[in-house]
């Protein structure tokens, strides 16, 4: 049996890949602290606890003797990765790294910069095959900091303060269909050295997407258009006071289109990802279950 690495393995995208993939596989998750999650009824999963994955000599105590990484944590570890890999003994033939989609936003960010070297980085230097995923906003989990946070407030307001028009598209993408393309792309060699964007199946204009969580809730919400320089301004002054729930980066990234083309992903995996007003639906079933919505 084929053994696997996952690093990140106590995330909400590794946990789930762990649990994905425990059957086919000889799983090794790596985390930075034990305790966080319940392994134990999954099998015999080889728990390994690398504090720092920048640690180089704990990571290649690791990784040593996996034929395949999925790495669910942010690519730019990307470098520690390769040189932990390169001082394996039997080191692996196939890492799948976790990039996104805000790499093609024209604003301005720090985060998507990195992301773009990283990027690169695996492109020059990677000692083995490799696959990146690059999700959209993923959503699917009553912790999310995104659609969770959206079905909690439609909960809560019946009038819904809206940045500009809320006609800038959004395609998020559900974690299990997030979940299912990497392990459709594990130690798949047609996917070899290759990048896939992956979102849901078709973009949704904030006002839509809002709208389908209202419905999934079984509520009607009214839209109050707030113009965009005065939501900026309002975020600026909380920020000030350490009191604002968004950045000015979100606000401005509220307005930017965030649909991406799908064809590439669904011609080569033979898959196509939910539609969001189908995920949500999953989503609110999740968070009543847990006591989290009216």
């Amino acid at each position: 049996m084929e053994r696997i690495a996952i690093i990140g393995a106590s995330g909400e995208v590794g946990f789930r890949l762990v649990q994905r993939l425990c059957s086919r596989y000889q799983v090794v998750a790596i985390v930075r602290r034990s305790g966080k999650r319940d392994f134990e009824g999954l099998g015999q999963i080889d728990v390994r606890v690398v504090a720092d994955i920048d640690h180089i000599p704990a990571l290649t105590a690791a990784l040593d003797g996996c034929d395949a990484v999925v790495n669910a944590g942010y690519i730019w570890f990307a470098q520690s990765i390769n040189e932990a890999m390169e001082r394996c003994a039997t080191p692996p033939r196939h890492v799948i790294f976790t990039g996104s989609t805000g790499i093609f936003t024209r604003l301005p960010s720090e985060s998507a910069e990195r992301k773009r070297l990283a990027e690169a980085y695996i492109r020059q230097h990677l000692s083995c095959r490799w696959t990146i995923i690059r999700p959209t906003m993923i959503y699917g989990h009553k912790d999310d900091r995104n659609i969770s946070r959206l079905v909690r407030a439609v909960d809560r307001l019946r009038i819904f303060p809206l940045i500009g028009n809320g006609e800038s598209l959004i395609q998020p993408v559900f974690i299990h269909d997030l979940v299912k393309a990497y392990e459709m792309a594990l130690l798949n060699e047609r996917c070899y050295d290759r990048s896939y964007n992956v979102a849901g199946g078709r973009p949704y204009s904030n006002r839509d997407l809002i709208r389908c969580a209202a419905n999934s809730l079984g509520k009607k919400t009214f839209f109050i258009p707030v113009p965009a320089p005065l939501v900026g301004f309002a975020v600026r002054l909380l920020g000030s006071l350490r009191l604002s729930p968004i950045s000015s980066e979100q606000v401005l990234r509220f307005q930017e289109n965030k649909d991406i083309d799908l064809h590439p992903f669904i011609d080569e995996f033979k898959y196509v990802p939910r539609d969001f007003e189908h995920g949500i639906g999953e989503l609110v079933h999740d968070m009543r279950r847990h006591g989290l919505l009216r």
